[in-house]
């Protein structure tokens, strides 16, 4: 059934509107039923009611197949408009045509045959509510106008053609109810599509309004996430900073503290010598014994400054550790704030 699918889709394109592209379909569709109805009409008018004068015949058949494919041929050359004018013409004229054309050989026409072409009038009333948009009033009109027209003047344009129910039919007293029937049948049907139509082209523009703000939203989502990821790739970097600042960190604090180590061990290697002496000397001054005082004050003056250029020594290498920490710390607070 390609080929079948091929027809349905003519005319269509990938850049059309959804709703113009339904319109497409739909008269690409209803072309194609009036065709197969014109055959089933044509096969059963042959093979089962073969006995009855008149009806459809092949040549009614194939101007019927011609008129109701041009809109298909339309579409493809993309003469959409004209292509939905010409369907909801093309069946009332081919109505026309054909009853006008059986009445003129019938010497007496009976009250059913004026009735079936109500009927099918009714048929291919729903056409034009089918295919154009209420948004487009003009069209509209002019869609409705042939099936209204019809109806309406049945009567008065079947007796221009001398086939009226007084020149050439059998009149009754129900003539004219059931042209009051048919009014009023097409009527509800006319409503009963405008709001049916009405109903689609709101539920169209609601679900495209819908669809923009998901389309807006997704858009937001995207971008969040495009900026969610740049934040993990910075985060991830901040923390791969972080680690090597700790590693740093550690290994400095552990070669400070080596080194505190070392020098408390050195530096209280170095104190104890002078701090021995001073002991010793004065332990000396202690003893009843006659004591050179100049020579043992100079001694104890060298051994206090020994032990004050010791302990300045101390405090500057300790200054020294502080300084680097200090500096250590204020790099590691620049590091750049998480987005």
């Amino acid at each position: 059934m390609t080929w079948f699918r091929n027809i349905a889709r003519s005319g269509l394109l990938h850049t059309d509107e959804y709703q113009k592209k339904r319109s497409i379909l739909l008269s690409n569709y209803i072309s194609l039923l009036l065709c197969g109805c014109l055959l089933l009409l044509f096969i059963i008018r042959r093979f089962v009611f073969g006995h009855i004068s008149g009806g459809i015949n092949v040549y009614f058949l194939a101007v019927g197949f011609i008129l109701f494919l041009a809109p298909v041929l339309l579409n493809r050359l993309y003469l959409t408009t004209l292509s939905r004018i010409h369907l909801c013409y093309a069946p009332v004229c081919f109505i026309w045509y054909i009853y006008v054309s059986l009445m003129r050989d019938m010497s007496v026409i009976e009250q059913a045959t004026y009735d079936s072409m109500r009927i099918y009038l009714l048929a291919v009333s729903s056409i034009p509510y089918l295919l154009l948009n209420h948004k487009r009033k003009y069209l509209l009109v002019l869609g409705i106008l042939p099936t209204l027209m019809s109806i309406v003047l049945l009567d008065w344009a079947l007796s221009q053609f001398g086939v009226g129910i007084n020149q050439r039919g059998i009149p009754s007293v129900e003539s004219d109810l059931v042209g009051i029937r048919t009014f009023i049948a097409y009527c509800i049907m006319s409503i009963s599509c405008f709001i049916f139509q009405s109903i689609i082209t709101y539920n169209d523009t609601l679900n495209k309004r819908i669809l923009s703000e998901l389309k807006s939203k997704s858009d937001e989502v995207q971008e969040q996430n495009e900026k969610l990821i740049q934040s993990q790739e910075r985060l991830n970097e901040i923390n791969e900073h972080l680690e090597d600042l700790v590693s740093k960190k550690t290994a400095d604090i552990k070669a400070q503290n080596e080194k505190i180590l070392k020098y408390a061990y050195s530096n209280a290697h170095h104190v104890r010598g002078p701090v021995a002496r001073l002991l010793g000397l004065i332990q000396l001054s202690k003893l009843d014994t006659e004591l050179d005082y100049p020579w043992f004050l100079e001694k104890v003056e060298y051994t206090a400054k020994e032990v004050d250029a010791i302990i300045h020594g101390i405090s500057k290498e300790l200054n020294e550790i502080d300084n680097q920490n200090v500096t250590t710390k204020v790099g590691s607070d620049n590091v750049g704030p998480l987005v």
